[in-house]
């Protein structure tokens, strides 16, 4: 009764959270408007439907992005300053005006020499999440349990793997660990298919980008709190980029030792705040997500990855030790992954982009910094064979769904999704 009790809370919560809209989430909290820059927030779900009946678990197969950073480019803090900076030295800025430039400056003066480095928050978060797998799955990290953990060759990288390793060994001094950093790795866990690059944003692509820009962007309100002079505005500001950059100079301040200090959200009105998000979503979708204008095909840039996870899991399922596997890179193939996956629905192909949010395709829910997919797999005993075995999906350390059937949910048969996945694959490069 009681696990039936869990299951149905579970359910319950799940149909809640969807049934709130973006507009809600963004009202109630505006550093969802950051995007992929939003800083992780843990798991909302925090009771995990129960192991099946007599399983347990025994594998952990885990992508994770890297934890909040700084922006990664000098320019992105300078070139808002610099813009402003100007228009002061003209006497062209209203007080607000000349005080968001003075926030500007104590921002890029933190970031200076930082840019893209890992902050103490993005630290913290993977030491968190490490945690939160120690002890919501015990059972796969007794005694001297195999820890392989793999990172890309970026800084911000190395170090959220290396944290989230501290903390587990803190936990179990008796893991038995084996950490690397190689460009061989970084072929399959940041592969960069140069072909699909060249297509995402396409001419097509773009006008429907463009299009959708055009809807969304109005900063006009932000142009008049800052500046006084509307004729200098038109002749020497690019709104929409000004308006952008301060929007996302606004987003990353939440991953910083200053986001207790200093914000920038103040400046911007719900409409702008939320038309802007829209258009980063928008952006997102068209470029990794399985958008019908440049053919479907992006989330399939991580087709090296996804057989390089089922060839991973193949060698450890059916043996008998307990293992876990962490992998740790970036968004920009994460967000892909979860695409050619299905995780949830986001391998929606759609000609509207209205009906992303609707359809849950929203990146703050998805790739947050610090974003992270794992793959649960549970056993009776160490003599089930591959076929026997159930695994989890989790995003973000919420159970997820996969396209599917199963009568265990969140629970799937692994032989079903290997064989779903390995087709899949087949079908795409047969093309």
């Amino acid at each position: 009764m009681k696990k039936l009790l869990l299951v149905a809370f579970g359910a319950l919560f799940c149909l809640l959270l969807r049934a709130q809209t973006v507009a809600d989430e963004i009202r109630q909290n505006v550093l969802c408007t950051a995007s992929n820059y939003m800083a992780y927030p843990g798991p909302t779900q925090l009771m995990l439907t129960p192991s099946p009946d007599g399983m347990e678990p025994f594998y952990i197969s885990h992508y994770g992005r890297h934890g909040s950073r700084y922006h990664s480019k000098p320019s992105m803090y300078n070139q808002p300053y610099q813009t402003l900076a100007k228009a002061d030295s003209l006497g062209k800025l209203t007080p607000l005006g000349r005080e968001v430039m003075l926030r500007l400056d104590r921002i890029r003066h933190d970031a200076d020499g930082r840019w893209g480095e890992l902050t103490p928050l993005g630290a913290m978060q993977h030491r968190d999440i490490a945690r939160r797998m120690i002890e919501r799955f015990p059972e796969v990290f007794v005694g001297p349990a195999d820890i392989d953990a793999r990172s890309t060759t970026v800084g911000r990288c190395i170090l959220s793997m290396e944290y989230a390793l501290m903390e587990m060994l803190t936990l179990n001094p008796l893991l038995n660990i084996h950490h690397n950093a190689t460009h061989r790795d970084a072929e399959a866990f940041n592969y960069q298919d140069k072909d699909m690059m060249a297509l995402r944003f396409n001419k097509p692509a773009k006008k429907w980008y463009k299009d959708y820009e055009h809807q969304c962007a109005n900063f006009d309100h932000l142009m008049q709190t800052l500046f006084t002079d509307t004729a200098y505005v038109n002749r020497h500001v690019d709104v929409i980029e000004l308006g952008r950059e301060l929007f996302l100079l606004a987003a990353i301040i939440q991953n910083t030792e200053l986001r207790d200090q200093v914000t920038l959200y103040d400046i911007f009105t719900f409409d702008e705040a939320y038309n802007t998000w829209k258009m980063g979503n928008a952006y997102w979708y068209i470029g990794w997500g399985a958008a019908d204008v440049n053919g479907a095909v992006q989330p399939y840039s991580q087709r090296k990855l996804l057989r390089r996870l089922i060839d991973d899991a193949d060698k450890i399922v059916g043996q008998p030790k307990r293992r876990v596997q962490l992998r740790f890179g970036h968004e920009s193939v994460l967000l892909p992954l979860l695409c050619l996956i299905d995780v949830n629905g986001l391998g929606l192909t759609t000609q509207d982009l209205n009906q992303l949010e609707p359809n849950g395709w929203v990146n703050y829910r998805i790739v947050p910094m610090a974003s992270n997919l794992q793959f649960i797999f549970y056993r009776h005993s160490e003599q089930d064979s591959a076929d026997d075995v159930l695994f989890k999906v989790l995003l973000n350390e919420n159970e997820a769904t996969l396209p599917l059937p199963t009568d265990q949910a969140p629970y799937y048969k692994w032989s079903d999704f290997r064989s779903y996945c390995l087709k899949k694959l087949e079908a795409y490069e047969e093309k």
